[in-house]
């Protein structure tokens, strides 16, 4: 039986966890092949049953993205650059300066020829997003497990002086918005998996599902 079943319904997409021991890159290798699929419903693909690569709307274009801190990681290996260069090179300097270790986007840093450049490197929000209904506990599963490694890149961008000293001085309600969200999970345990981790076969699934 594998790890993780992802389940296409004509409802929406529902994910079972089968082993207790599954990791967060278990859970990506059974959700990849959903980009590829074009039975299920996308609400933005064309004809609404289409492969997420090359979609005409294409969410790369104004994604407002804090990466996980997973991603960063290997942003910084596959680089060759160390953390502050690669802050430097690939996020937004206004938004650094408000606190907040957002990529530059309008379109996304990495979009080129409306192609992900760096797609098997990419984030979970990312991998994770699909515009098709997700069923249960699906959504929240992929929410937590996106927003706490988002979290953990705030805290480690934090720690490490990755912001400007002089950050957090001001905000619009993007960023206010964000703020709320990495607030309400800086002190949540969880957090530590990802500052520990250098690959999502080091994280569990199962802290994620034991709070669904």
């Amino acid at each position: 039986m594998e790890k993780i079943s992802i389940i296409s319904a004509r409802d929406g997409i529902r994910i079972i966890v089968n082993d207790e021991k599954a990791s967060v890159e278990d859970l990506l290798t059974a959700w990849q092949p959903l980009c590829d699929d074009e039975v299920i419903h996308k609400q933005y693909a064309e004809g609404n049953h289409k492969a997420c690569q090359g979609c005409k709307v294409n969410c790369c274009k104004t994604a407002f993205l804090i990466p996980d801190l997973v991603a960063l990681k290997k942003l910084s290996r596959g680089t060759d650059l160390t953390y502050q260069e690669c802050v430097k090179r690939y996020f937004d300097e206004n938004e650094l300066k408000l606190g907040l270790v957002r990529l530059k986007s309008n379109p996304c840093v990495f979009l080129k020829n409306n192609l992900c450049s760096f797609y098997d490197q990419r984030a979970l929000m990312c991998r994770f997003y699909i515009c098709a209904d997700l069923l249960g506990d699906a959504e929240q599963l992929l929410y937590s497990i996106a927003w706490i490694g988002s979290t953990a890149t705030q805290l480690f961008a934090e720690e490490n002086g990755l912001l400007p000293e002089r950050s957090g001085q001001g905000s619009g309600s993007f960023e206010r918005l964000f703020y709320g969200l990495i607030n309400d999970y800086r002190n949540d345990p969880r957090v530590r998996l990802f500052m520990e981790a250098d690959d999502y076969g080091n994280i569990p699934l199962k802290p994620f599902l034991e709070t669904l």
